[in-house]
């Protein structure tokens, strides 16, 4: 082969290769790919003796998702009780949520979690801060 048609087929091949990348074709593939990102919706149950958190994701197909949350006491002083990071959920689902229950001291205390969910390729598809005090009395008309 000469320089002349080594160098022409160089050329063709960046060719080519400048013309499937600008399309996409090849390298390496996104996280979300081909898929649309989960999307979660919070929800919370007040009990006497405890506080549920339930984080429901907008899919029927089980997944498996990392969360990193903080819960607090006390909510007006912000009392942390627990940290926890990437804690691993798996055959997560919209019938099978990520659920964090915490106990109620007596008497009932205020309780707040801030969350934040990531798929397994580490993109963040929630974050969130609820609270929930125990409810105040009403008062009795005289």
């Amino acid at each position: 082969m000469t320089t002349t048609t080594t160098m022409r087929l160089i050329f063709v091949c960046l060719c080519v290769a400048a013309a499937l990348l600008s399309a996409g074709c090849i390298g390496e593939e996104g996280p979300s790919a081909g898929q649309t990102a989960t999307e979660f919706r919070s929800e919370t149950s007040s009990y006497d003796d405890r506080v549920e958190f339930r984080f429901v994701p907008d899919s029927d197909e089980p997944g498996t998702y990392s969360t990193t949350y903080t819960i607090e006491r006390d909510v007006s002083w912000g009392t942390t009780i627990e940290t926890r990071e990437n804690v691993r959920y798996e055959d997560i689902s919209r019938t099978s949520p990520i659920e964090i229950v915490v106990p109620r001291e007596e008497p009932p205390d205020g309780v707040a979690l801030e969350i934040e969910i990531r798929n397994t390729a580490g993109d963040v598809l929630h974050q969130s801060r609820t609270s929930m005090a125990p409810a105040a009395p009403a008062p009795t008309p005289p």
